[in-house]
């Protein structure tokens, strides 16, 4: 049944039109700016990149980045079941922290690379790019397996609005703004919105979620520019189930607050030479609260939980260019990370008892070095280097050599290797209240390399891609348990795995407002070595859980200005395995194989002002056919969701 599904979604993906959810992966012309330390046209990478269109995501009401991301090759996503409970992706089969996540050029990784996707909206986003495969030469620690960046809208043109209301299941209402526009060599952007749902549970299970975002940009002189952006975002979650899954709790709740601000400028010295400067701050802060009676207690007391984050980051480069076609960019950065966090118990009313604090700051100076170029206007290449010094771990350096070949005028080839690292969480190196401290250990590792090919036929109207990737991590970390007298554990540097596998794609666009898109990857996450100091139940061969061994998607939209659009997705999520924390010792269960369809459209019933500005009616549906499913064993997940509402768009 399973390979029926499969063979179903990919032929679906080249027979007919497909929704552009994930977007043309070989369009010439397109320039990508994660890849790399300088803007490269997406037909020159020697890495596998997809690209997101913040305009695709809108038309199809995607009000979460995670599932704007569901169809993208190589990414699992696993949720602990409603809307706002913990959201994590797996990138390749790596592990959720091995995926770095930027915004506007700045990270909001948890120090040591773990990303919480459940209060990421999609609100105000120009565009997405993934880059998938090792990207620590470019990027620094946690970017392990690849990049997720997203990038926030930049006003152009005359003064445009848009706003949408809409309503649906589980009392869910959302309501959003945004404004962009440009003059002269100023522009602006700004969006604001506000969610609430009551969740898939009969009790304690709202949440909330309100996002602030924008930017400005500035053109002094030509050749010069400055940009600065900004996104906070306010969540509150509340959560019935225990670390089991099961519903049992009625007052346990979590409320986050991020803040990130990133500054981008550059500037042309001469006609061979751009300067180039970047600063940014990520602030998180995250509590969590519940009531409940301590064993071998009658009195009820209040837990709580509270860690404070932060990322600031400064970097300044050059970038030169140099006979032969070739390019070098060349620059320092400087990172600061701090973390604190408090754990209190309460009786009802009465003062707090610290149960534990903890609290720890590091600093990393880093250098790099690109060269780019291409040989007769025909192979790209890109060697770099980077190295790292931390004040907590030390040096690690990291490389990367690739080639990107056009074997016919629609043929390409390419082929890269590349090295990474992940640092380690200050609750991994420090004591807490429940873990010794572990000062010695070291970065996790890793190596990946890749070869694909892209293929155009029918003048471009079908492309086909494919990619064949090979990663392995090693000084994996892992916890150890403790034994008496205080049974606190620690983390070690105990584990090996490997992560092999292919990815293929098809984009097919058949008539003007017809996209069809499908993928199909497989990827293999396997332990594949454990210290002989290592007494936990992992072994060599076991795969890594929840993530699938075989995953698909494809989609189709169509969509016409005076008409509104229509887009249909699916996407297939293989067998993966999970543990079952309902027993003890947890055994290692099989989480069984799904397809979930998702279906949207708008239609305009409504165009004044001489057609600049209009008005539709919008309808997205989730999980079409209301299919059971778990991402995590015994947590469950939403089921059919409809959402209908209005839209309003217009332009001065």
């Amino acid at each position: 049944m399973k390979n029926i599904i499969v063979a179903g979604l990919v032929l679906l993906s080249v027979a007919r039109p497909v929704s552009a959810q994930v977007v043309d992966t070989t369009t010439l012309g397109t320039v990508v700016v994660t890849a790399t330390k300088s803007p490269a046209e997406k037909a020159s990478l020697t890495q596998a990149v997809t690209i997101i269109r913040g305009d695709d995501i809108r038309q199809q009401g995607i009000a979460r980045v995670s599932d704007a991301l569901r169809t993208v090759p190589g990414v699992a996503i696993a949720q602990n079941g409603s809307i706002g409970s913990v959201n994590t992706l797996f990138l390749r089969g790596g592990e959720s922290r091995y995926t770095k996540v930027l915004i506007d050029g700045v990270a909001v990784n948890a120090p040591g690379g773990f990303f919480d996707f459940s209060h990421l909206s999609t609100d105000n986003i120009d565009r997405i790019e993934i880059v998938r495969g090792a990207s620590s030469v470019v990027h620094g620690a946690d970017a392990m397996s690849g990049v997720i960046q997203i990038f926030t809208r930049q006003g152009s043109g005359p003064l445009a609005f848009r706003a949408d209301v809409r309503a649906g299941t589980n009392a869910t209402r959302e309501a959003s703004v945004e404004s962009a526009g440009a003059a002269g060599r100023a522009r602006f952007s700004l969006g604001a919105s506000a969610d609430r749902t009551d969740g898939i549970y009969s009790f304690n299970n709202n949440y909330y979620n309100g996002t602030l975002s924008g930017s400005a940009g500035y053109s002094p002189v030509n050749g010069s520019d400055v940009v600065v952006s900004a996104r906070y975002g306010a969540s509150e979650f509340h959560y019935p189930t225990d670390f089991s899954g099961a519903p049992v709790d009625s007052n346990a709740y979590r409320v986050q607050h991020r803040l990130t601000v990133g500054v981008d400028a550059r500037t042309r010295i001469s006609d061979l030479l751009i300067a180039r400067g970047r600063a940014g701050t990520n602030e998180v802060s995250d509590l969590t609260e519940d009531i409940g009676t301590p064993f071998l207690s009658n009195e009820q007391r209040v837990s709580s939980s509270l860690s404070r984050n932060k990322r600031r980051k400064a970097e300044i480069g050059v970038t030169a260019e140099l006979p032969l076609q070739s390019s070098l960019s060349a620059g320092l950065e400087y990172e600061w990370e701090r973390e604190r966090s408090v754990n209190e118990d309460a009786p009802i009313g009465g003062d707090a008892t610290p149960l534990s604090s903890f609290g720890a700051t590091r600093n990393t100076r880093s250098a790099y070095g690109e060269l780019t170029g291409s040989i007769r206007d025909r192979a790209s290449y890109t060697v770099s280097a980077r190295l790292d010094d931390n004040s907590d771990y030390g040096t690690h350096s990291t490389y990367r050599a690739g080639t990107n070949i056009p074997v016919t005028s629609t043929t390409r080839l390419r082929a890269s290797f590349s090295t990474a690292f992940n640092a380690p969480a200050f609750n991994q190196l420090r004591p807490t209240l429940f873990t010794k401290g572990s000062p010695d250990l070291a970065p996790e590792r890793g190596k990946s390399w890749e070869i694909g090919v892209e293929q155009l036929l029918l003048r471009g109207t079908v492309s086909l891609s494919g990619s064949l990737f090979r990663q392995r991590f090693t000084d994996m970390i892992q916890y150890v348990g403790g034994g008496a007298p205080d049974f606190l554990g620690s983390f070690e540097n105990l584990t090996e795995a490997k992560s092999n596998g292919y990815e293929v794609e098809a984009v097919v666009r058949p008539a003007s407002g017809v996209v069809a898109s499908g993928s199909y990857t497989v990827a293999e996450p396997r332990v594949s070595r454990v210290s002989p100091y290592y007494s936990g139940g992992v072994k060599p061969g076991d795969a890594l859980v929840r993530r699938p061994t075989h995953s698909g998607s494809a989609s189709v939209s169509f969509t016409r200005a005076t008409f509104g659009s229509i887009a249909v997705s699916g996407s297939y999520v293989g067998k993966r395995p999970d543990f079952d924390f309902t027993q003890f010792p947890s055994p290692v269960v099989t989480l069984p194989s799904y397809v979930r369809v998702d279906a949207s459209g708008s239609k305009d019933v409504l165009r004044f002002n001489a057609g600049r500005s209009s008005l539709a009616l919008t309808a997205r549906v989730e999980n079409v056919f209301d299919k059971e499913y778990q991402d995590v064993f015994n947590f469950s997940t939403t089921g059919r969701i409809i959402l209908l509402g209005a839209r309003y768009s217009g332009s001065l």
